[in-house]
Formats: structure tokens, sequence, C-alpha cells
């Protein structure tokens, strides 16, 4: 900032009892560069931000036993991981993502800019990366995550210049918030409240300290949401050892993160111990892209890791409660301009009522998807899984077992591989019950409806040739496993159908219709259409790298401060 002397940020540690220390150098007369040393509030509110899917690095259960997901960090490994993936099998992939014997790793690589380092001087540890560590970063996929648990350590230490002596906003927040304060350029959904710099100048009075909390995500997120509360209390148990006020955390979720966070605030007690929560792109009531995958694979380059085809990704989704977890709940429809309608359909010509060629429409498993779609184990062909699909490393070790004359002890073995999918899906829907229409009082969300991303919003198996016959009565003749059907009607008719693209407005996974669906349930509502309303155009990954993103999470997370009456005495002073 011009005008002032030149500083630089001195680490500010805490002794035994949490007191302030801080450490600097003697610096030459002719390098007149201040020492800048914060102090630390008495009050502090942890900020837990909470990943989506594979965001998180699992290991195998077990000291040493090696890497389940570790996501690539750089583009080497990027090709390195694929070719490790291309000779994997579906039973090589099952055995390895197994949410039974994998586990969160926290010792990934993790590397902030040093304004962050300097901050993170707060945390336990003599090294950075012990510090880093203990703050959970590592925790996380450094690639899609650790720009914006920086943004945030930043931000909210510095909210007004240090500079400045405290009298001016730092440039990131007047020119990413302040100057941005239009509910047309935010994407407010609901009556939009300004900022005014005094609540910005009563927020700085808190501390914030940014943790990462990953977790296994091939679990429910019922498990999940319970590994989160223990964070909570864990974390907010150290900074009160150390003679801080410390009760409450804010929680910032990207994803499926959402959905942890929803599951963890309906544990006794959690939602008083949360003070408010920041969603980004959360699949509110789930994805069809979670059916279009495990019934097609992964698409693009992301299909080399994740899954080739439905028998990669059968074989560790439909054994993982937590990717089930996404598929689309009871509550959700795709929207057309004729209204609401189911989401699973094929499309086709044929011939009509008056004997002429028409487009139809035939909706699949309509009324209950759990029992139509999920549960589904006829001959239907549009149907979630296909048995054979489900236990390929199951069968692997009864065929090795039968070569050698063993015999298997299972306590399943009763129970058929659909059976076993049953359970874990079982675990699914009662997920989906729990937090139906269940939000925090205090929260705030961001979602993208933008037509330049688009996702799923519905499923359509199409065919282009005339059909002789209503194609959900048709028979199975032939599954490619990537999205391709030949089905057979009658003994002499067979046509070919395809899984479409996404065509829905979205951010390339999540659709509107479930990113907007926390509307009537929450604070504020942030719905970014991308550059036909000159907002940003994010891609669902990488979310919060967009400014927009950034802008409405520190928005929100000021106006959860600024609502609490925690912090305020009843003339309004603040309690610090």
């Amino acid at each position: 900032m011009s005008g002032f002397e030149p500083t630089r940020l001195v680490g500010t540690t805490w002794d035994d009892d949490g007191n302030d220390v801080a450490q600097s150098v003697l610096t030459g007369q002719n390098m007149k560069v201040r020492a800048l040393c914060l102090t630390t509030p008495d009050v502090v509110v942890p900020i837990l931000f909470v990943p989506g899917i594979m965001g998180t690095r699992l290991k195998v259960t077990g000291r040493d036993k090696g890497p389940a997901w570790f996501p690539p960090e750089s583009t080497w490994e990027s090709l390195v991981l694929a070719f490790k993936h291309l000779v994997r099998t579906p039973a090589d992939r099952q055995r390895l993502l197994n949410p039974d014997t994998t586990e969160v790793d926290e010792d990934g690589p993790a590397s902030p800019d040093d304004t962050s380092k300097t901050l993170l001087s707060l945390a336990p540890g003599n090294t950075d990366a012990e510090r880093i560590k203990w703050r959970g970063w590592g925790q996380l996929h450094a690639d899609s995550y650790l720009g914006i648990l920086s943004m945030l350590e930043t931000s909210m230490a510095m909210i007004f210049d240090p500079a400045s002596q405290g009298t001016l906003l730092t440039s990131r927040w007047k020119e990413l918030v302040m100057d941005r304060q239009d509910a047309a350029k935010l994407g407010a959904q609901k009556p939009f409240v300004p900022l005014e710099e005094d609540h910005l100048r009563d927020a700085a009075e808190l501390l914030y300290p940014v943790h990462a909390v990953g977790y296994n995500w091939l679990q429910s997120n019922k498990v999940s949401g319970q590994r989160l509360a223990g964070e909570i209390e864990r974390i907010t148990a150290y900074y009160r050892s150390k003679g801080k006020s410390c009760e409450q955390v804010i929680l910032v979720t990207h994803s499926m993160g959402g959905l942890v966070a929803r599951a963890c605030a309906q544990l006794p007690g959690m939602a008083e111990r949360i003070l408010g929560v920041v969603h980004g792109v959360m699949p509110a009531i789930g994805a069809p892209a979670t059916y279009k995958r495990i019934r097609a694979g992964f698409e693009g380059m992301a299909q080399v890791v994740l899954g080739r085809n439905a028998a990669d990704c059968t074989a560790v989704m439909a054994n993982a409660p937590g990717p089930l977890e996404l598929l689309p709940t009871a509550q959700y429809k795709t929207w057309t301009n004729q209204g609401e309608r189911h989401w699973l359909r094929t499309s086709y010509r044929a011939i009509g009522q008056r004997g002429m060629p028409e487009e139809m429409d035939s909706f699949l498993g309509e009324g209950d998807p759990y029992a139509e779609i999920y549960l589904n184990n006829t001959l239907d062909w549009w149907k979630l899984v296909r048995e054979e699909l489900i236990d390929p490393a199951g069968k692997e070790d009864k065929e090795r077992a039968r070569s050698e004359n063993k015999v298997l002890a299972r306590e399943d073995a009763k129970s058929s591989d659909f059976e076993q999918f049953a359970k874990r899906m079982d675990k699914a829907l009662t997920l989906h019950q729990q937090i139906e229409d269940q939000y925090h009082p205090n929260t705030y969300a961001y979602y993208a409806a933008d037509p330049q991303q688009p996702a799923w919003n519905e499923i359509n198996w199409k065919c282009g040739p005339m059909v002789p016959g209503d194609p959900a009565k048709a028979q199975l003749a032939e599954d490619d496993l990537n999205g391709m059907l030949e089905l057979r009607f009658g003994e002499h008719h067979r046509r070919f159908f395809t899984l479409q693209d996404g065509t829905g407005p979205g951010d390339g996974t999540v659709p509107a219709e479930s990113g907007g669906a926390p509307k009537p349930h929450v604070v504020q509502l942030f719905k970014h259409e991308g550059k036909q309303k000159s907002h940003d155009s994010y891609d669902h990954q990488f979310s919060y790298n967009a400014k927009i993103a950034q802008a409405v999470t520190l928005y929100s997370i000021i106006r959860i401060v600024s609502s609490s009456t925690h912090f305020k005495t009843p003339s309004g002073d603040k309690c610090v």
C-alpha cells in the first residue's frame, strides 16, 4: 500500500499459556523493512473446510500398507497414475478402494504461499510440514483445494491492511467483496443484505484458523459426519487449552462435503457447535451423473483413473455407500419448459396414434427410484447395476479357492452379491431420508446453472431409427458398458440405444436442479449463470478458484459472524 513503509510479516506462535510470541531479526540501517507481528484475539472461530468426493487422500489401513487413492498433483503424476490404472482390473480396483480397508492419509504434499506459511506458525509443530499436517491441509488434493485454503487463511487473518494500522481494507476485501456487493453481480436468489465496513471491523476482532477435514469418501456420509463431529470437538478443545474462547466453528464445504456437513449437523448437540455453513456446488438432492458413471464409466481422461466402463465403476461404487449417496434422491426431478419430470427416460421414433412417425419418450423406473431403479434386479435393461459386475474380487477369490481345493469362510456366504449391494444401497436411502430438507439454520450456498458447463440433469437413452415397440419393455441383447446398448424387440428386430451427453445448465457435474434445491431452506443462495449473466464460468472440481465463488464465500462468512449474538453483548458491543 503506497504511503506506508515496507513491512514483512513475522510468524506469531503461542507459549503453553496461549500468550503471543514472535521472533524477528535485526537488519542494517540500509534495509528499512518493518517487522509486522500480528497479535491474536481471545475469541477463536475455526473455519473447517470439508472437500468433495475423491478430494481426500486415502491409504490402505495399517502401517506402511501404501496408497489407496492419492490424486495426482501434477501432469507427470497424472500420467504415471494413468499408466498404473490402465492395467488394473475391476477386481483390482474393488480390492484397493474398499471402504473397510482404507483410511484418511494425512501426509500429502501441501506447499502454501509464504504468507499462509507465516500465519500457520500458530499451529503446533516445529516445521512448516508439521504445522501444515496438524491443520489437516495435507489430507486434501492440493491442486483442487490449496488455493481456497490459503485464500481463506490470509483473507480472514488480514481483513484490514496491517501496514495502514488497520485503517484501510486490504485490496482483496475491497475489490473482491465490497466492490461487488450487488445482488445481480453475485447471483443472489433471496433478499440481499449488503455488508458494511462495521461488519468487517467487528469480524476482524476474531481469529479464524483454517483447518481441512478430509474423510473416507468410500464410506457413508453419515460415518464421515461423525468423523467431522469428532474433529470439531478436537480442534475447539485445542484452542480452549490455550486459554482462548472457542466453542463454535464455521464449515465451508465443496460438493459431497456438503452432505457430510448436513449429516454432522443432525448429530446430538452438533448444530449448536456450528456457527454457520457455506456450501459450494453441493449435489443437494443427488446427481444423475452418478447413474451414468455406474452404467457407462467416467468421461474424458478421468475414465483411465476413475473407471473406463461399467465394470470398473460398478466394482467400486456398488461396494461403497458414499458414492451411492450421490444418486438422485426421491426429490430429484428434471426441469423442462413444460414443468418437472422424471430424470430417466428413453427417446425414440415410432408410429403414433395417427399412424405417422412421431418423436416419443418412455420414462423408466418412474415413481420410487430406489425400488424401481437402484434395487431393481429384474431383466429391465435400464436398472442401475448388473449383478455379475458387483463383486469381481469375490469371484476371483472363489475361483482361486476352488482351484486350490480350499473353502472360503465368509459371513455373507448365504447372501447373493445383489443382496450385499442392497444393504449398502439401504444405507444410502437412510442418509437421504435423514438429511432431506435438513440444513443448519445459518446456511449460505452457491451453485452453477451455466449453459456452457452442461451437466447430466437427466439420463436419456436415445435411438435414431424407428422403433417397433415400447423400449421400456424391450430385452437387453448387448451392452458395451460404455453407454451403447442393443435392445431386442421380439424375435426379429434389434435397435441400438446410446446414452446421451448431459445438456442441463450446471457446472459439468452437478445440475442446476440439485444445486438450487436448498433455496427454501437457506439464508442466501447464489446462482451463477456464466458469461450470459456476466458471472464467472467455472468447472465443478475447481469452483473455488473462481473469483465469484471466493467473493460469495467471504461475504457469507462475514454474514454468519455478524448475524450471531454469541459474540455481542446486549448493548451490541463486541464480547472479546
